[in-house]
């Protein structure tokens, strides 16, 4: 078998250069790193070409841009304003303009006014890498024939010369197949026909797809379209909410419970008359000219929860229909489910109860930056159309991708002048101290071992607290987070005790990818970790072989108190990114007056604020 063989000896790096950029590499089938660029460079959803991350990337598998082989890039077709950063960049406001002077004069006098001429002192936020001189402030429908072409001709010799990689060795991958590569490929089930449905706003031109993976692994596209405007749909319902799009959709997602009655059925109604579905099949409706403009017109008498309530209501409609339809189209029930509409967990929570599903796996960072692992693994079939490699492609045993804190990382953070002045190195098992302090009422940050991947912090970059205190969301969004007041919280649960909180259903919860209905007993134990209004939480299932330090902490907390999970959210404060490194959480963190955490695991390392001292370098 020296063919395959040599396939797996080689390394592909996965790139995506637009908005939330990323890059991975795989070799022998195995992701051996994956990190989002906006981790680097601190700005959330960075965008434009990854280069900090390709470099932390390379520097964690101890391998040089020399070792490259193959490049897998992320989508055929170049974006500029997404090779630019637009979406990391714009502010709500700037959002806003563009809908009033860019997208309502064309469609409501058919006059065409550029972006480039709304935004003439555009400057991306951070470093995109890319020549500002050669990539136009455009989005696609403004490109001509011939820009299209010098743009893509462009990003390719870009990335040859600055990977140092011939352009041959550069292999450009659909969107959209990119996502349906991630979530078979991560999922365990391989030995049966395999449902890959992926579903977002927007990527080469289409909004979802229906595939299949036959038993030997082998890919068929059965359908995709740009018709299915759920995503983009949330997207501007998000800006007409005031909030910012491509990023705060989840606050509209946590905000749907709260609505009732009548206005939210009213609103449901409206949004039925956007779309139909045939089938696999989605039908938009010609007559509205524009989702924003019409949304906004229509509903300007409606509340804000009603809204959000009613699109909550249409979008599980539909994806549940189409799921079903998809599952009887292709008589397979194992489904995986990717692209940015699949991190939508409550919609996912009615999905995985449909009787004709046998199995749903969401994996952990479905969005767009987990596009260049899909393209990495789709590569793999390109290079090896025989399939003989595709056996020894591991499925995903966690979602700790990235990369590992070293004891330099540990010593920076030790010699920050705020730990020195203001914390002390505690003796002992750090999981003994944490859970100590947490049965005491304390928040403690956790930060060790490899990075998450994906938007789910999972114990390795977190911040945990006692979920069973009513006053613990309170205490952490005072003291930290400034989350907005309807948003939940999420539970990390023992696998040994999931069953007493959760009513799994037939989905996985190892990366909060879906809800679940709670039990009483979660209710008693878990409150402050479950959705306020409709009790529902969005699990972490942590065992001892994924996640065996985190696994230790947990049940440390429960010999001293006898609750088989804790709280569980992401470190970092509002509008940050999670920290990677640890020195990140003095710099971000504890360097902010409002912050007061006084308990910190860094490395295997346990840190206490000194009796007396405040949350500032004051």
């Amino acid at each position: 078998m020296p063919e395959h063989k040599e396939l797996l000896d080689k390394v592909i790096l996965g790139i995506q250069d637009s908005h939330d950029a990323a890059a991975a590499l795989v070799q022998n089938g195995k992701i051996l790193c994956a990190i989002s660029e906006e981790r680097i460079q601190r700005i959330k959803s960075a965008g434009g070409f990854p280069q900090g991350a390709i470099d932390a990337c390379l520097r964690f598998a101890g391998l040089t841009p020399s070792d490259i082989d193959y490049v897998a890039l992320a989508g055929t077709r170049a974006v500029p304003v997404n090779m630019l950063a637009s979406t990391s960049t714009f502010s709500i406001k700037d959002f806003l303009t563009i809908q009033e002077k860019v997208r309502q004069p064309r469609i409501k006098e058919g006059k065409s006014v550029s972006i480039a001429s709304v935004f003439p002192d555009y400057r991306p936020k951070g470093e995109v890498y890319y020549d500002l001189d050669r990539v136009p402030l455009k989005e696609s429908w403004e490109l001509t024939k011939g820009e299209r072409r010098e743009l893509s001709d462009y990003r390719i010799s870009f990335i040859s010369q600055r990977l140092g990689i011939t352009r041959e060795k550069i292999i450009p991958v659909d969107h959209h197949t990119c996502h349906a590569y991630y979530g078979y490929y991560a999922s365990s089930a391989r030995e049966e026909p395999v449902l890959a449905l992926t579903m977002d706003a927007g990527g080469d031109g289409l909004y979802d797809s229906v595939n299949v993976f036959d038993q030997e692994g082998k890919f068929t596209c059965l359908h995709s379209s740009h018709e299915s405007i759920i995503g983009p749909l949330y997207t501007y319902v998000t800006l007409a909410l005031g909030m910012r799009p491509f990023e705060h959709e989840y606050k509209v997602m946590g905000l749907a419970p709260y609505a009732r009655g009548v206005p939210r059925k009213e609103v449901y109604e409206f949004f039925r008359t956007f779309l139909a579905l045939d089938g696999v099949a989605f039908h938009k409706n010609a007559d509205i000219p524009d989702l924003y403009w019409h949304t906004l017109e229509k509903l300007r008498h409606a509340r804000f929860d009603s809204i959000a309530g009613g699109l909550q209501d249409f979008c599980e409609e539909f994806l549940t229909n189409w799921v079903s339809n998809a599952i009887n189209r292709a008589q397979i029930g194992k489904v995986t489910f990717s692209g940015g509409v699949s991190l939508n967990v409550k919609a996912n929570l009615l999905i995985s109860e449909l009787p004709q599903l046998e199995r749903l796996h969401i994996p952990p960072g479905a969005g767009d930056e987990s596009l260049p692992v899909g393209a990495a693994w789709a590569v793999m079939d390109h290079l090896c159309p025989g399939g003989e490699h595709r056996r020894f492609i591991e499925p995903l045993s966690s979602a700790y991708l990235g990369p590992d804190i070293s004891e330099h990382d540990i010593n920076n953070f030790r010699a920050h002048p705020i730990v020195r002045e203001q914390f002390t190195q505690s003796e002992g098992n750090p999981d003994d101290l944490a859970s100590t302090a947490l049965a005491e009422g304390n928040i403690v940050a956790v930060c060790r071992n490899r990075m998450e991947f994906g938007p789910r912090s999972l114990g390795h970059r977190s911040l945990i607290a006692d979920a069973s205190r009513p006053g613990t969301v309170r205490k952490i969004n005072e003291s930290i987070k400034n989350r907005d007041f309807w948003m939940p919280f999420a539970p990390s649960i023992l696998s040994e005790r999931f069953g007493d909180y959760c009513h799994p259903g037939k989905s996985d919860h190892h990366y909060m990818t879906v809800a679940a209905p709670s039990t009483k007993m979660a209710r008693n134990d878990l409150g402050a970790a479950l959705h306020p209004y409709d009790l529902t939480a969005r699990p972490q299932e942590v065992t001892s072989s994924a996640c065996p330090d985190y696994h230790a902490l947990i049940r440390s907390f429960e010999e001293k108190t006898g609750l088989g999970g804790v709280l569980n959210t992401s470190l970092n404060i509002h509008g940050k990114p999670i920290v990677m490194n640890p020195v990140e959480i003095a710099d971000e963190l504890l360097s902010v007056p409002d912050v007061n955490l006084s308990h910190l695991i860094v490395g295997n390392n346990f840190f206490t604020r000194r009796s007396g001292k405040t949350g500032t370098n004051s």
